[in-house]
Parts: C-alpha cells; structure tokens; sequence
C-alpha cells in the first residue's frame, strides 16, 4: 500500500491556511487508484477524510449489500470527522469498509486486478513520511511487480 499527497504549510502569522492535495491510496498489483478528500468536494458520504464508494464497484463489506454515492467505503483518521489532510501528523488511522464486486476484470493479457486492501472493523495504522518537495526522500517508493507475475 502506497499513500501520497502534497501539502503547503504556512506559518501561524501568514493569512493564508495550510493546503493539501487529495490522499491517493495505491496498492500493489492492483490498478484501482483511490482518492480520499476532504471538505465539500469529496462527497457525500460522511464528514472528515473520506472516499465514497462506486455503484456496481464496491459492496459495503459488514453487509454485502452494493455500495452507493453515500457509502464511506475509505476514511482516514474516522474517529475525527473535522480531519483535514493539511493537518495529517506523523500518524494516522485508515479504515476500510469495502470490498470489490470483482477482483478482476477482462481476461488474459487484457485483465484489471481491480482488488484493494481488506477491509477490516479496525482500522490500520500507517506512519508518515514527510519530505520536502523536490528532494531524492520525495520520490515514492517503488511496488515490487516481480509479484505480481506469480499470480
């Protein structure tokens, strides 16, 4: 798992607030992308850090009932729904809620693994690593796709 995102921080004098892009969440040997937001842009299923799940994509994993446009499929930090990305620390909480249709799509050469983490009631902890922007920590660090040839 791979979580990313860029951030402005601005000191407490400047008029300006601290800014922060969506939180993309990759996984190894899976093509599907997540991106959690914040604030008014990110949906409307619930407050805080959050991705809202895809009809015909996604089932509410407790229910096995399909997901719609109002269901938290992905939160970070859940505990705090006055989170903001701009204010993520050296730590945090992301809870996963869903699980895929389907694992893979197509066939052959032409097949999507479109799986993602397991959810889970309790959520995982990821430590952060904050690196300066154009810096060599920057760079993300690499999946190792060898593994995914195995499968």
């Amino acid at each position: 798992m791979r979580l990313s995102w860029q951030s402005a921080e601005y000191p407490g004098w400047w008029l300006a607030s601290d800014k922060a892009t969506s939180v993309k969440l990759e996984t190894q040997c899976s093509d599907r992308v997540w991106r959690l937001r914040d604030g008014d842009d990110a949906g409307d299923c619930g407050a805080g850090i959050r991705a809202c799940g895809e009809p015909g994509r996604d089932l509410v994993a407790r229910s096995g009932q399909p997901a719609t446009g109002t269901t938290r499929c992905m939160a970070i930090n859940p505990a705090a729904p006055g989170a903001r990305i701009a204010q993520v620390g050296s730590k945090l909480e992301l809870l996963v809620s869903c699980t895929p249709v389907v694992v893979t799509e197509g066939q052959g050469d032409d097949a999507f693994n479109l799986d993602y983490l397991r959810a889970s009631s309790v959520p995982y902890t990821v430590y952060v690593r904050k690196a300066p922007r154009g810096s060599m920590r920057a760079r993300l660090p690499a999946f190792d796709e060898s593994v995914c040839d195995a499968e």
